[in-house]
């Protein structure tokens, strides 16, 4: 997993061959400091993952292999799912980590039907009054994998949903 920059508009993007081949554009821009930690590459696991931030977003990405995910965790993965619940079952694998994302603070829910990815999106004020947008999307593959895309920021005005959905149409396919 590399992190590469189109030229074109100064953003940073995530190339990827594991499990499968393909690109993601990400919103930040290589003229200004941003980060990244928590660069996974596992081939035992099938999966690829990092997470990039900058002072006001922080955007995880996470490529998994979707039949290992159904042998490692059978009861939240199925094969016989239809492509929409295969989409959601990522959101129920990380419940706990995102317990503050719930139904009374959705703010906005779809799935998109053509390039098979569904997105929701919370707006979250902590114990301690700190307000905090975020939007998770995942997409299946080509070759069936799941992408998850995380997104969040706790400045006020990013646009964590236009973010979130650029970044999810922005991927390209490689052979």
């Amino acid at each position: 997993m590399l992190i590469y920059v189109r030229v074109s508009t100064a953003k940073a993007f995530i190339a990827t061959e594991m499990p499968e081949k393909l690109e993601i554009d990400t919103p930040f821009n290589v003229n200004l400091p941003f980060y990244y930690k928590n660069a996974v590459h596992d081939t035992t696991k099938g999966i690829a993952s990092v997470t990039l931030n900058n002072e006001d977003l922080e955007m995880g990405f996470i490529l998994a292999s979707y039949s290992k995910a159904v042998q490692n965790n059978p009861e939240v993965f199925q094969n016989d799912l239809s492509d929409s619940l295969k989409t959601t079952r990522i959101f129920s694998a990380y419940d706990a980590l995102f317990k503050d994302c719930t139904n009374e603070n959705l703010v906005d829910a779809d799935y998109n039907s053509e390039k098979k990815y569904t997105y929701r999106c919370y707006k979250i004020t902590h114990d301690d009054g700190t307000p905090e947008d975020m939007c998770f999307a995942s997409r299946l593959t080509k070759q069936g994998n799941i992408l998850l895309v995380i997104m969040r920021s706790f400045a006020f005005g990013t646009s964590v949903r236009n973010e979130l959905l650029d970044a999810i149409e922005s991927v390209e396919f490689k052979n």
